[in-house]
């Protein structure tokens, strides 16, 4: 009777995890292509497995093959001690036969054994330099990634610095330009004032400045066409006041004559 206890290699108590633990390791250790054996080797070993798995990880199963074990083994026990009436040769020829055997099974077991585990032992410092690689490739593209965003926050800064420097520096020129042009437009004023001055004091004079004149004249044409438009608001805004002072007044006429009229109307007697 095939014992899958020594088949998973696990002991007698073992749990039903342990049995799926130890199922799991030697299906991944017989499926490694590292591991040499032949094809029909192989698959023999897999069924066994599975038989193994099959029968000790259920409980309605394991009990009776528990009992059907330990009848087997008592069994053989008892073999074992009723053969005293044998004779010597042939209890000689016998221990050596099943020693041979069992030196050779064991034999073959232990070297299969060593070869999953080498393969084991392989296939998880395998894993475990992959699993390095992978953290090394990780730990670097989390470097290369912080580096780049750094370099990208650390340009982005030196862009908004530029940009409020160039920001400032354009506000403080609109600043200088508006004060030069209103210092400008004070001292132009002023000019055609002192002009006007001295044009009422120097008339006498008149016809020797009259192309200096001439050339103040045309400076101010614009400051002119301002004042200009000027007035025509003016004007139209005391044409507007005076149209609505007018309208006013006719309303005011019309309700006067009309509180007249209401007046006349009471003080006419009521007809008979």
């Amino acid at each position: 009777m095939r014992d899958h206890y020594r088949v998973l290699g696990i002991p007698r108590n073992a749990s039903e995890r342990m049995v799926k633990l130890a199922f799991e390791g030697k299906m991944k250790a017989l499926a490694d292509p590292a591991y040499a054996a032949p094809a029909e080797e192989k698959r023999e070993e897999e069924r066994l497995l599975r038989d193994a798995h099959a029968t000790l990880s259920s409980p309605l199963k394991r009990e009776p093959y528990d009992r059907k074990l330990a009848d087997f083994e008592s069994g053989e026990r008892e073999g074992a001690s009723g053969s005293r009436f044998a004779t010597p040769a042939r209890f000689a020829l016998a221990a050596v036969v099943v020693t041979a055997i069992a030196g050779g099974w064991f034999w073959n077991e232990r070297s299969k054994e060593r070869e999953r585990v080498r393969v084991e032992e392989e296939r998880v410092a395998a894993q475990r330099e992959r699993e390095r690689q992978r953290a090394e490739d990780l730990a670097a593209r989390r470097r290369e990634f912080e580096e780049r965003r750094e370099a990208q926050d650390a340009s982005a800064r030196e862009r908004h610095e530029r940009a409020r420097m160039e920001r400032e520096r354009a506000v403080s020129d609109s600043q200088r330009r508006f004060q030069e042009n209103r210092a400008r437009a004070e001292e132009s004023n002023a000019r055609y004032r002192e002009s006007q001055e001295r044009a009422a004091r120097e008339r006498a004079d008149h016809q020797s400045q009259r192309a200096e004149e001439d050339r103040r004249r045309a400076a101010q044409a614009e400051v002119e066409r301002q004042k200009q438009y000027l007035r025509s608001l003016e004007q139209e805004e005391e044409r507007a006041r005076l149209q609505r002072h007018e309208q006013a007044q006719r309303e005011a006429r019309e309700k006067e004559l009309q509180r007249r009229l209401e007046e006349f109307r009471q003080r006419q007697p009521a007809p008979r």
